[in-house]
């Protein structure tokens, strides 16, 4: 999460914990004060407890394990050459044996490479998917804001605390399909 993101959730986080009584009141220009009531979304619970964020965890899962597979299978390529250089080491010359070190090195540092891609690659599908579930709970959320008169909903994992009271995730899953 970059910086400027954490810091907002911080700031949200906080600002839905000092709300203990899940009502704001932040004074007007005229001295006035307007009563702002807190409502909080777990997307996390959404995405593995709904049809439509089950099916997309499912998603997810499979492009996760063939992106795991793929890394597994450098993984072992590279433990293999290894072991077979250890093997070799004893009858080699040192330039040829200095070399296929090298040349290993060379492999382990792509194989850290590739890791790092995928793992950037599978952030950005788990980006995407909480994005799409979010718009498909759009309306539902603010269906339900309506009905509880709450002025503003967060997400579970920008808060630090909240009271349970304030959860209306339920309702949402019950909502989603």
């Amino acid at each position: 999460m970059n910086r400027l993101a954490a810091i907002s959730c911080l700031g949200l986080g906080l600002l839905v914990g000092a709300a203990a009584d899940h009502t704001l009141a932040p004074a007007r220009a005229d001295g006035n004060t307007t009563t702002v009531k807190v409502g909080v979304i777990d997307l996390e619970r959404t995405l593995y407890e709904t049809p439509a964020g089950k099916k997309a965890s499912e998603s997810f899962e499979k492009t996760r394990k063939t992106k795991q597979d793929e890394l597994d299978k450098e993984q072992k390529d590279l433990q293999k050459a290894a072991a077979d250089l250890d093997k070799q080491a004893t009858v080699l010359k040192p330039e040829v044996l200095k070399q296929k070190r090298d040349e290993l090195e060379q492999k382990f540092v792509d194989v850290q490479q590739l890791y790092m891609k995928l793992e950037k690659d599978l952030a950005g599908e788990r980006a995407k998917l909480i994005q799409e579930l979010l718009k498909k709970a759009s309306p539902i959320v603010q269906d339900i804001a309506k009905a509880e008169g709450v002025n503003i909903i967060v997400d579970q994992s920008a808060v630090v605390w909240a009271d349970p009271s304030t959860d209306l995730t339920s309702k949402l899953n019950a909502k989603m399909k």
